[in-house]
């Protein structure tokens, strides 16, 4: 729990991570990515962070504004051991930090401690978001960092052809990655497209959204930022910048935010993208911003660095500007964004033999969508990443499977093709996603890690009962247990089905109002 890319999911023996950590060593990937204590993965412990949960006890912080917690499952004694962690801050002279509320939940199901815990955190921040309205299109996933202006310009042209005809609510176009000149520099394109505004232009002109992708607290080894402002980031003991990951073919640095020469950069940044045009930022590699190293500041814990970049980033967009986090850490995050990536990337493969370990999976991604549902509009708006429509390394039900969960689960709906490649099947399921979205969604978790049984009630079209199998296993035998029936205030026409591997069943009925 960490951050956005890692795995929400059951274990029933305590996980081995040796395999993991010598994975990321060999692939040269930042084990900060994993966790802030790096140390604890390398001794082999796992540590669930802000909260642990069992068939019969939830354990978790409903606010993080100091420190990290974790929580370690011993073997042998059976028991929780619950830690914080200053990471050696020192306090000053007379000062002192009241440690943050810890709340213990029991005699219910899974399901309900896991939204009943959401909805303290919901009360402990005072949360507030504003709404997702519509669908969103992005470049990510047809394009990768080959998106150029010629095609994004092609692809807003399409989308709002499709949006008249077809009727399709399409109110966002988001550029990723791919448009910059150096991770860092954001204000300065390369050679594949004009400048910002003038791509803000583009977007806005035929209708639409102009949503922009940056990783605000990182910057390359290459970056006109890092070269120029060194004592900008965050430093290793021998006083040089800190590595926080690397990717890109580069090493990244992490900005130090309790600088206040940085605060005003990035205050700076974001208040001219804003006047560009852009309503929409994706926010990208955010834990970057909360890796333990020397600071500006001695006396602000990583977790309390993280939380001042957020809220400067916050307030330099305004209100009315929609934030999506994106490779976050997830508690500290609570309150500065409205909308939350909660799983590892999609892909246009299904990629379910991957190690499960935040990279890029259909299968994985979709996983996380159905674990941490319960934090939908309770902690921010949950972001499942996008459907793809168009024919691709997925099979057509692979795409169903996706596309459909998506709507029944009411997170934010965005898709990412070249337009041009979509066709008629591609338009039909999206539409049939779509008439799934706006219910009320609950998943029954019963310990499986890819086999589902979802309900949703109050939606404006269509109630739905369904089971997923994300697996490569057929299931002959997914029952639902009379507390849907309770919840739901239905009795489906089954109780129990035979699902193939990577497929989905729903059974739709006309929605009624005010079930509670």
């Amino acid at each position: 729990n960490w951050q956005s890319w890692f795995p929400f999911k059951a274990y029933w023996e305590r996980p081995l991570v040796d395999s993991f950590v010598q994975y990321a060593d060999s692939q040269r990937i930042s084990l900060f990515a994993a966790s802030p204590i790096p140390e604890l993965l390398r001794k082999g412990q796992r540590p669930s962070d802000y909260f642990i949960a069992t068939d019969e006890l939830l354990v978790g912080f409903v606010s993080n504004q100091f420190t990290h917690q974790y929580f370690l499952w011993d073997d042998e004694t059976l028991s929780i051991i619950g830690s914080v962690d200053l990471f050696g801050t020192e306090l000053a002279s007379g000062e002192s930090i009241e440690l943050e509320e810890m709340v213990i939940l029991g005699n219910k199901s899974l399901w309900t401690m896991l939204e009943n815990y959401a909805d303290l955190i919901k009360q402990s921040n005072e949360v507030e978001f504003n709404e997702f309205e519509g669908i969103g299109w992005c470049s990510w996933y047809h394009y990768f960092t080959d998106i150029t202006f010629d095609e994004l310009s092609k692809n807003v042209k399409l989308l709002a052809e499709i949006r008249d005809r077809e009727k399709i609510d399409y109110r966002l176009v988001q550029l990723d990655d791919g448009y910059e000149k150096e991770i860092g520099d954001w204000l300065t394109t390369n050679s594949k497209f004009p400048d910002l505004k003038e791509i803000a232009s583009e977007i806005r002109g035929k209708g639409f959204k102009a949503g922009l992708w940056i990783a605000p607290f990182s910057a390359s080894e290459s970056s006109r930022l890092f070269n120029e402002h060194k004592e900008w980031f965050v430093k290793n003991s021998d006083g040089n910048p800190r590595v926080a990951y690397r990717n890109w073919n580069k090493q990244i640095f992490a900005l130090d935010t309790t600088n206040p020469e940085v605060l005003l950069h990035l205050e700076r940044l974001i208040k001219t993208i804003r006047s560009y045009g852009f309503d929409y930022l994706k926010i990208d590699f955010l834990f970057a911003g909360a890796i333990p190293g020397g600071r500006f500041n001695e006396f602000l814990t990583p977790v309390e660095a993280y939380r001042s970049g957020m809220q400067t980033i916050r307030a330099a967009a305004g209100d009315d500007c929609f934030i999506l986090g994106c490779g976050a850490p997830l508690l500290p995050s609570v309150g500065y964004v409205d909308g939350m990536r909660i799983g590892s990337d999609t892909a246009p493969e299904w990629n379910g033999e991957t190690m499960d370990i935040g990279v890029p999976s259909a299968r994985f991604s979709l996983r996380n969508a159905y674990t941490r549902s319960f934090m939908h509009r309770r902690l921010w708006l949950n972001d499942p990443d996008t459907i793809v429509l168009r024919n691709c390394g997925l099979t057509e039900e692979e795409k169903r499977v996706f596309a459909l969960s998506v709507g029944l689960l009411d997170g934010m709906m965005l898709t990412s093709d070249d337009m041009s490649q979509v066709g008629r099947d591609g338009i039909s399921l999206l539409m049939e996603a779509m008439q799934l979205r706006g219910g009320e969604p609950r998943v029954f978790l019963d310990g499986m890690n890819g086999v589902f049984a979802t309900c949703t009630r109050n939606a404006p079209v269509y109630d739905v009962t369904s089971f997923v199998n994300l697996t490569d296993t057929p299931r002959h035998s997914i029952r639902l247990k009379k507390m849907y029936q309770d919840w739901s205030g239905v009795i489906p026409s089954v109780m129990e089905v035979e699902l193939p591997p990577r497929s989905i069943w729903i059974e739709k009925r006309e929605a009624r109002e005010g079930v509670e």
